[in-house]
């Protein structure tokens, strides 16, 4: 299997954040956590917000509905939509936590 293949839907639930973000959703980047194996379920996604005060204001309930919904749209299985972890975190701790490299591990 591939790389481009292997984490599609990594990529797939990316584009999906991206289009959340351009349509308003208080966050200014994302990171995902993909499945190392390539399948569709388990995967994990940050929502990044630029200070920590706004990371406490982020409904990460609301977005996390808003993302699934992106995601049954572009075609992810019912039980990777079902899988998906999300968490809210800011730039501010990311930096205080060594950088993205370090934080996310």
């Amino acid at each position: 299997m591939n790389s481009e293949h292997k984490f599609r839907w990594g990529q797939l639930l990316i584009d999906c954040m991206k289009q959340l973000r351009e349509e308003g959703l208080p966050f200014i980047d994302q990171e995902v956590v993909p499945n190392f194996k390539g399948d569709s379920n388990g995967l994990a996604a940050w929502f990044i917000c630029e200070h920590y005060s706004a990371k406490e204001r982020f409904d990460l309930e609301a977005s996390t509905e808003a993302l699934k919904k992106k995601m049954r749209d572009a075609g992810f299985p019912h039980h990777a939509v079902e899988t998906l972890w999300t968490g809210v975190t800011s730039r501010t701790e990311i930096q205080a936590g060594g950088g993205r490299f370090h934080f996310f591990r």
